[in-house]
């Protein structure tokens, strides 16, 4: 189910759990053509917040990799990349494919016709990244939970990047999410600066951010 389908279900059927509450618990008499208008103002107003929503670039993340809620996802510049910045970004190509086949992507935007992740970019251009059999150290700190899995929670096998040290070259950006399951670029490798979306700003969101200040060394 793609971003805009998820949001505009769940907020249809807020609002008409909202509307019906409304309609039904209303202490004053009422006659029931003055509660269907009453219904279908509330789910006006409902589908109007909703296009807003949608509008202005909210996304719902329902992923382990980032704690779940909204996301305000805005326009940044490639020279305007960080370390410790979140993003909304479109897996490469390959990975982008099998992310699909084996369900860890949603329908989207993308290639391949898969979804935006929500991920922390861990290293820009002219870092070192190293991967090893304790995880993926950036410019010798360790990620945390950054180790690669040789399974997925099914039991596939999942190869990883190959071991050693890298420096992330022009144009590109590694990503990492703090979960050991987290698909991201410990399978992958560097993603194409041009494969963000926009930077992620927490909008509503349940939980704890990932703590990220090493990155921003």
């Amino acid at each position: 189910m793609g971003q805009s389908t998820a949001i505009l279900l769940i907020a249809t059927l807020l609002g008409v759990a909202f509307a019906v509450a409304i309609t039904f618990t209303t202490s004053a008499p009422s006659s029931h053509l003055l509660r269907t208008i009453r219904f279908a103002v509330v789910c006006a107003v409902i589908a109007t917040f909703v296009a807003i929503v949608l509008i202005i670039g909210l996304r719902l993340n329902f992923t382990a990799s980032m704690p779940l809620g909204i996301y305000r996802i805005d326009h940044v510049a490639p020279s305007a990349m960080q370390r410790g910045m979140f993003v909304a970004v479109c897996a490469p190509v390959g990975a982008a494919e099998q992310g699909r086949r084996r369900g860890y992507l949603a329908t989207g935007t993308c290639s391949g016709d898969s979804e935006p992740l929500l991920k922390t970019v861990a290293a820009i251009a002219g870092d070192t990244v190293t991967i090893a059999a304790d995880g993926v150290s950036v410019n010798g700190h360790l990620l945390h939970n950054s180790k690669p899995l040789a399974a997925d929670s099914s039991g596939r096998p999942i190869a990883s990047w190959l071991r050693g040290h890298y420096r992330i070259s022009n144009g590109s950006i590694w990503l990492y999410a703090d979960n050991e399951r987290s698909w991201d670029s410990r399978y992958w490798g560097p993603a194409p600066i041009r494969n963000v979306v926009g930077a992620a700003t927490p909008f509503l969101i349940a939980g704890v951010l990932p703590h990220v200040a090493e990155l921003r060394r």
